[in-house]
């Protein structure tokens, strides 16, 4: 017996199974995850795009602890080699790639192979096309981090990104500067000031764009497509809706920098190799503007389109993708006065361009942030390609997209929710199967009679950790640490957690302009601690007084809004919270502290002649009366991101909602900096943006927004086996100490056992550990710790 029980304990050594669940069960973790909830694209580019491909790979990589009171180690690159990971004498590279997705254009993707005159010659020269054609405004000057030689802004000196840098074929945006290929790539180093590029605003040159935080290990921008190359081996006419797989696995592998070989986990001998999500869907555009829901009996151009294909063998499936863009097109140009189908002939035979023009990249008329095209243009700029003074500016494209839909189409379940979220982005599901689809294929709520949080699939109902109902079965083993909103959305919307088995919260109760009114008031000092301003820590009557509505407003209007019909069945400006999230008047949070020339901005003008205002301040709260004056400056002055981007506050930091809307401190983000105007100092960052522990990203441990640990198992299978890689007990929650650390039988890490949190030591208390390590984390606005 003693024996057998002997040989046993060598098993829990050696076996991923029985791993001890005190001490790391790897020798390194390599945490995978990317930058936003859910990638959004369409993969045919021949007639528009409202969004290109870009999916990016972001690691840390942990040097487990060896010895009972030993520190892990976060690992960075050789200095001068963003390639080269370092750990002492040893040199390794992180090869990348995705399970059974290798490539993207021709049967996956339609993007490079279509034409587009970049330089506007009138012909098509090298690398002229969609993919290139789309990135035109970002540049460098030299290099991935910001520098800038000659600290000029003229444009001579601009490589611009599809232009002076073309994209080359299944590689990221980023192109020759940090290669990002689909296959055979290696993850390269932000290092100590992340990967910026530059774009231009409306009044600054050079406005930096961090892609990816400091000390991050990443590849960018992946033209990644919902596609396996298992399942696209036929013509790609055929591909049908089911084909779909929106949580691609995507691999990260530790191999000898010299010999490319896989590097052995000593307690496995098996290659140190780990599995993370990249999630990629397309919407569902097509379930109305392919049929009459969308077009009814005046926009007919589609049933055209449709035919066409159909008549070449297409599915009905990629016949009605491209009926869905003929639609849109002749739609915008009976609305706008646009001639984007002037030139479409439904009686040619071509297969390449039917449009009779270059594809609608709407980012060249739409200011959009989220691709950081920061500038609209006039209305008349863009009809008849003429500036005109005072010229009305296009709004930007969330807005314009989110505002017209919903208003016309709510579709509301029977608790007043709208169901345009899920019914127009992506909610397709992993084992392809349609059934339960939250959109009908004629444009309908599937659930108008229920409940969208039955919906069995998507880029947030019922996947992430605040619509699992399963979550504190299945790996959170601590308490939700929840502010006044927090609570009053737990007992009210989500009842998970409080023993009410409920469904979760929907997406209107996070994405409101509650986010942004708590965004605006904050001016803190230490964002984990929430020192300084805030209204966060307020009860509901005390926020409702300080945004200016009463506590009955706030709760019908911002923080479950709900769908108000009209008497033509169209959601009501005015009256609906959620069309207040996309109005026109609306609170938009303070960008930054401006110098003054009178009443006015300063400007300046470069040698080109663009102008520039002068940025005092970064932190739009920052004390006026004590900030120093550049000459001929008569004051300073906050002003909105409205002054700033045409993008208005949309997907930044200041538009999105945050952690600390609902949790309580420590269990919020830190503050920005960093990365701005996408996020700020004394301000919340957005999670992606955000760093904790020792300088891991939020996202290290627990994952993704919109796809945070514990998921659902039956709908991102993906994400719901990677925590276990890393958690030696094997559990599917955000990743334990013992991740990384040695630790007690309590999971408290040895070398804090005699911390304390509140006056007591954290020793025999996991979750009093777990408030000690976020709020002892560095508040360093998104920068490596020293």
């Amino acid at each position: 017996m003693v024996r057998f029980h002997l040989f046993g304990a060598v098993l829990c050594l050696t076996g991923a199974a029985l791993a001890d669940p005190t001490r790391p069960k790897n020798d390194y973790n390599i945490t995978i995850n990317y930058e936003l909830g859910m990638h959004c694209t369409g993969f045919d580019f021949s007639y528009c795009c409202i969004l290109p491909p870009y999916n990016s790979i972001q690691s840390q990589v942990i040097k487990t602890a060896k010895a009972p009171f030993e520190r892990p180690q976060l690992l960075a690159a050789d200095p001068n080699d963003p390639a080269v990971l370092v750990d002492g004498e040893k040199r390794f590279k992180l090869a990348y790639g995705h399970v059974d997705n290798t490539y993207s254009e021709g049967a996956k993707l339609y993007y490079w192979t279509v034409p587009y005159d970049v330089n506007g010659d009138g012909k098509y020269g090298p690398d002229e096309n969609v993919a290139n054609a789309y990135w035109t405004h970002l540049y460098v000057y030299q290099g991935l981090k910001g520098e800038n030689p000659k600290k000029t802004s003229k444009d001579s000196e601009k490589r611009r990104v599809g232009i002076e840098i073309p994209v080359p074929m299944d590689n990221g945006p980023a192109g020759a500067a940090v290669p990002s290929p689909m296959k055979g790539g290696y993850l390269h180093y932000s290092g100590k000031e992340g990967t910026i590029v530059f774009t231009k605003s409306p009044v600054l040159e050079n406005v930096p764009i961090v892609l990816t935080n400091p000390g991050i290990w990443e590849a960018l921008g992946l033209p990644l497509t919902p596609f396996l190359d298992s399942t696209v081996t036929k013509n790609p006419l055929t591909i049908v809706e089911s084909d779909i797989r929106p949580y691609q696995e995507a691999w990260v592998r530790l191999v000898d920098a010299e010999t490319g070989e896989p590097v052995l986990d000593s307690q496995t001998g098996k290659p140190i190799e780990f599995r993370g999500t990249n999630p990629i869907d397309v919407p569902n555009c097509s379930n109305c503007h392919a049929n009459e829901n969308a077009n009814g009996d005046k926009y007919l151009l589609y049933k055209r389109e449709f035919a066409f294909w159909k008549g070449l063998g297409a599915s009905d499936y990629i016949a009605s993708l491209k009926a869905t863009a003929i639609s849109i097109l002749q739609i915008h140009d009976a609305k706008h006065g646009t001639n984007f189908t002037a030139k479409y002939d439904p009686e040619s035979r071509a297969i390449t361009n039917r449009l009779g023009r270059d594809p609608v990249l709407c980012q060249k008329c739409h200011a959009d942030n989220v691709i950081a095209v920061l500038q609209s243009k006039g209305v008349t700029e863009a009809l008849i390609g003429q500036k005109v003074q005072g010229d009305p500016i296009i709004p930007p494209l969330s807005q314009a997209i989110h505002y017209a839909h919903q208003k016309v189409r709510p579709l509301p379940d029977r608790q007043g929710r709208t169901g345009t979220c899920a019914g127009c982005h992506p909610a397709h599901r992993q084992d392809g199967s349609l059934d339960g689809y939250p959109i009908t294929a004629d444009g309908r709520n599937f659930y108008a009679e229920g409940d969208n949080r039955d919906s069995k699939g998507g880029c947030f109902a019922g996947r992430d950790v605040h619509s699992n109902p399963d979550k504190d079965r299945d790996g959170v083993e601590t308490p939700e640490h929840l502010n006044a909103i927090g609570k009053w959305l737990q007992a009210n919307v989500s009842q998970i957690g409080n023993g009410k088995n409920g469904k979760g919260l929907w997406c209107t109760n996070c994405h409101n302009q509650l986010a942004r009114e708590l965004y605006q008031r904050d001016h803190l000092t230490h964002a984990f601690r929430q020192e300084g301003e805030t209204l966060r820590n307020r009860s509901l009557a005390e926020i409702a007084k300080a945004i200016g509505v009463s506590e009955s407003e706030l709760i019908a209007k911002y923080l479950d809004p709900k769908v108000v019909l009209d008497a033509q069945g169209h959601d009501t400006p005015g009256k609906s919270g959620i069309l207040l999230t996309w109005a026109k008047e609306r609170l938009v949070p303070d960008l930054a502290v401006i110098a003054l020339a009178g009443e006015k901005p300063q400007l300046t003008r470069d040698e080109d002649g663009d102008v520039s205002v002068t940025v005092l301040s970064a932190d739009p709260k920052a004390n006026l009366s004590a900030l120093p004056l550049p000459a001929g400056t008569t004051g300073a002055a906050a002003v909105s991101y409205d002054s700033a981007t045409h993008g208005r506050d949309y997907w930044l930091s200041a538009g999105e909602p945050h952690c600390a809307d609902c949790h309580a401190p420590p269990f919020v983000e830190g503050q920005g900096g960093v990365a701005f105007p996408i996020n700020q100092p004394g301000k919340y960052s957005v999670m992606r943006y955000s760093k904790g522990h020792a300088g891991l990203a939020c996202q290290a441990c627990h994952e993704s927004i919109h796809g945070l640990y514990p998921v659902t198992a039956r709908v991102d299978t993906t994400t719901y086996r990677q925590a276990p890689q890393y958690n030696p007990d094997g559990s599917h929650g955000p990743l334990k100490c013992a991740a990384c650390h040695y630790t007690n039988a309590k999971g408290v890490p040895l070398i804090a056992e005699n911390l304390t949190w509140e006056g007591k030591k954290i020793a025999e208390d996991f979750d009093a550990a777990v408030a000690w390590m976020h709020a002892s984390a560095p508040d360093l606005g998104g920068r490596n710790p020293q």
